[in-house]
């Protein structure tokens, strides 16, 4: 499928899915039709609300609707229903209208959050599908699409064939939602089937077809024919539940068969598998549970189309404190200029209420406060990680420690091992080499590293790319940035960050770093963090490199005069005695 039909398909999808919640949203606000009656697929009364029409007409937990079902049972909102009610032994017609009802405000919220969550599994599932369509992604895409039926069926207050129109597609391909998750989980995350994976993907393509058949025909002998359906709907459950748990074991195997930095990333999918197992207890115990569990099983459920878009997306694993240190650095901020503002407003107005001194005096804070902002910013910055990040504080000081002392040193061996071990060490980096430039010229040479084995890259040509990127941007060059000329990075330990150490505008030195331990790639105020060190370590560069000139032109002067020495010895005894 081309772009253009891909974004048409999943545009008009998502329109769809998304609009035709409109009718059901409203009723937040406005009152809709409800009778207050919630029945089994057996007919056996399992709400009554207080006040309904349902508890007006004597209904109470517990009767029966006697076969056949009025048709329409599930209809949302519901018509007019008759039929006759079984009440221990005793049998009589019932006639249930409608009637306009506020909405319970806990009710509102629920179903605002539970419609705020389906919209950012939409959001995220067609964003995936678009940005890397493959097999995998649309699995995930159709299971965001189809989790509609689940949590926030059909409601259609018009038509009742516009209503049966929309309602009973989302029941059938709703069934196959566990099918698409299985789906999902057998290509995750590398879109490939291996083994094992490709029968049980052939299994999970049968029952993709078998169970929107069998939804559907629930469905349709229960709305339509008026039988009681239970069994059937219990069996269904059954199925759906088993294909569930078998797709959360699938996640957690694929899990413990990653390794590395590829680990760390998935690790966050884990709230997929546990969702699943939270929602098959709870679509098996429904009446067993307390009241919060729904609300929990949503707001915990949002978390997937997060984690899945972090592992599908994201080539790099980002440290969750750096995310977490920047948004209390940047709330401080706010918090601290909105208060200054309040505060100065306050004593303004009550020092000067006649006159219009407070406008011009706020404008004169607001410009002082810009001119000031980075200086807040870096003092806010220093405070969060102080307080709350000592060891990133700690990791900072170290290495300016490190870049104050690397200029003392005396050797380019000594200036090597700092700019290897110390960020290392300071940042709990998995490895970090050296690559000097050769004494005679052209590529560049591993010197010092950590983590690097004898199967990894040895040298980096002149002409290298990742070289060339580095001269042109002059400074720190990401891994993934670079467009290597074989298709594929030489192996470089996992590197993830090239920084290049420079000698009167020439590189003589590049050192590449891994990421963190935790499998976190190098965040942008680490990497601040290194530039001072490569920076001073290219100044010791200069430094010895002037020393070894220096040295060597005492050598060549004293060379000389041993020479011009030894030259009028030997003329003066050419001369002779006069």
């Amino acid at each position: 499928m081309s772009s253009f039909w891909r974004a048409v398909v999943v545009v008009a999808v998502g329109l769809w899915s998304v609009g035709s919640l409109a009718p059901k949203i409203a009723c937040t606000w406005e009152q809709c039709p409800d009778n207050g009656l919630d029945v089994t697929y057996d007919g056996v009364v399992i709400r009554v609300d207080n006040g309904s029409p349902a508890a007006k007409a004597g209904i109470n937990l517990g009767d029966r609707i006697v076969s056949p079902l009025p048709r329409g049972l599930t209809r949302d909102p519901p018509q007019t229903l008759s039929f006759n009610l079984l009440h221990g032994r005793h049998m009589r017609a019932v006639t249930l209208h409608p009637v306009p009802a506020n909405m319970r405000p806990s009710d509102r919220l629920r179903l605002l959050a539970v419609a705020a969550s389906y919209l950012l599994f939409v959001v995220v599932g067609s964003a995936l599908v678009l940005l890397r369509p493959s097999a995998m992604t649309w699995a995930f895409y159709g299971y965001c699409i189809l989790r509609r039926y689940g949590d926030l069926l059909f409601y259609w207050p018009g038509s009742s064939d516009f209503f049966w129109v929309g309602a009973l597609p989302f029941a059938a391909l709703g069934g196959a939602g566990c099918v698409m998750v299985m789906m999902f989980a057998l290509r995750f995350p590398t879109n490939t089937l291996l083994s094992w994976r490709r029968a049980t993907n052939v299994a999970a393509i049968i029952l993709g077809v078998i169970l929107p058949v069998g939804w559907l025909y629930l469905l349709v002998r229960f709305d339509f024919l008026g039988l009681p359906s239970a069994s059937l709907a219990h069996f269904l459950v059954r199925v759906t539940s088993a294909v569930y748990l078998a797709a959360a074991a699938v996640f957690i195997i694929t899990l413990f068969e990653s390794h590395g930095d590829q680990r760390q990333r998935l690790q966050w999918v884990l709230v997929f598998p546990a969702v699943l197992i939270l929602r098959v207890i709870g679509i098996n115990l429904p009446y067993s549970l307390p009241p919060w569990y729904p609300d929990a099983l949503v707001a915990v459920g949002a978390l997937i189309p997060l984690t899945v878009a972090y592992a599908v997306i994201r080539r790099r694993v980002f440290d969750v404190q750096f995310v977490i240190s920047r948004a209390l650095v940047y709330g401080t901020m706010t918090t601290l200029i909105a208060g200054a503002f309040l505060l100065l407003d306050w004593f303004m107005s009550k020092q000067f209420e006649q006159t219009r001194f407070t406008l011009t005096a706020e404008i004169i804070f607001a410009l002082a406060l810009g001119s000031s902002l980075n200086m807040l910013h870096h003092n806010v910055d220093r405070l969060v990680d102080g307080l709350f990040f000592r060891q990133r504080h700690f990791a900072e000081r170290r290495l300016a420690r490190a870049a104050a002392a690397v200029t003392r040193a005396e050797t380019f061996s000594a200036v090597d091992r700092f700019v290897v071990h110390e960020p290392v060490e300071a940042l709990d980096l998995i490895s970090a080499a050296l690559f000097r430039k050769s004494e005679h010229g052209g590529g560049f040479a591993r010197r010092v590293e950590v983590g690097w084995d004898r199967h990894d890259l040895h040298e980096l040509g002149a002409n290298d790319p990742l070289v060339l990127h580095l001269l042109a941007e002059g400074g720190p060059v990401r891994i993934s940035d670079v467009a290597w000329s074989s298709g594929h990075a030489p192996h470089m330990a996992h590197a993830v960050l090239a920084m290049p150490l420079l000698l009167r505008d020439q590189i003589v030195a590049i050192a590449l770093y891994g990421p963190h331990h935790t499998g976190a790639d190098i965040d942008p105020d680490e990497r601040k963090s290194l530039t001072p060190l490569l920076e001073r370590a290219g100044a010791a560069y200069d430094h010895i490199d002037a020393q070894a000139l220096r040295a060597k032109v005492e050598l060549l002067t004293r060379e000389r005069e041993l020479k011009d020495r030894e030259i009028a010895r030997l003329r003066a005894e050419v001369k002779g005695p006069a």
